[in-house]
């Protein structure tokens, strides 16, 4: 009977707490499948999706969490801007076509990147070995040691869970098993260090905002300077001009009268 009223006031507590606001990262290589992945958790269909251009924001509710989610492009043109959400993620989606054996490296060196960015190591990583229903495509164990995935995510001290999958088999309440396992993974160990991993994000954006004011700043003082340099040198120039053309025109007049 206690333990009944026990779990009973457990559940009432869960019941009456506040949703939990996560953002999260998606990110791998153009073509992945970043993006149907992210249709078929919000149940549109995954097929027929047209390369991310910059990134795309969804938001959806997912259990006790009020989840948002960046889909970044993944050109090599684009990965740059990646590093202006890291402050803001709880956590990192990394998705890997396990069919693409000959960008695997590319995918290796990216990943690294990403996991060694002092905003995001530490935090949890669900890695998606997508396509899983190609032909050709590498199995967990060989995507593993392939991506030295181990060895990554013990020196950036991520949590990592990864998951082989196919976006575009199903979405939905039908979306890959896997990837819906692997979401549930990741929002779980975000919820063990909620408060941790809050503290971190807010401290992390007020930080960028900061610097991305400053360099705002600085560049805004750079102009100004380029312009007051420029005006400076415009009226040298025109001091030039009409001292040159007064001393002609003395000149000439000089020699006209003098005739």
């Amino acid at each position: 009977m206690f333990n009944l009223m026990a779990n009973c006031c457990n559940w009432l507590k869960r019941w009456r707490e506040p949703a939990r606001k996560v953002t999260l990262l998606m990110v791998g290589l153009d073509n992945a499948g970043k993006t149907a992945t992210v249709r078929g958790i919000q149940g549109e269909s995954p097929l027929d999706v047209a390369p991310t251009v910059g990134f795309s924001k969804v938001d959806l509710k997912q259990g006790k969490f009020e989840v948002t989610i960046f889909d970044l492009g993944g050109g090599k043109r684009i990965r740059g801007i990646w590093k202006n959400y890291y402050s803001e993620s709880y956590g990192v989606v990394f998705v890997v076509d396990s069919s693409d054996v000959q960008r695997i490296q590319e995918t290796r060196d990216t990943m690294a990147e990403v996991l060694r960015h002092p905003r995001i190591a530490g935090k949890p990583v669900l890695v998606l070995a997508n396509k899983q229903d190609q032909d050709g495509a590498l199995a967990e164990a060989d995507i593993i040691e392939t991506l030295s995935l181990e060895k990554l995510v013990n020196e950036n001290k991520c949590l990592c869970q990864i998951e082989p999958c196919s976006a575009v088999l199903g979405y939905g309440k039908k979306v890959d098993k896997s990837i819906r396992n692997g979401l549930n993974w990741l929002l779980n160990n975000i919820a063990k260090d909620y408060e941790a991993i809050s503290e971190r994000v807010q401290r992390d954006t007020a930080e960028q905002k900061a610097q991305e004011e400053k360099d705002k700043k600085e560049r805004a003082e750079r102009v100004q300077r380029i312009r007051e340099e420029s005006w400076f040198y415009f009226h040298l120039c025109l001091k030039r001009f009409f001292f040159s053309l007064f001393f002609s025109l003395f000149f000439y007049v000089f020699l006209v009268t003098d005739k």
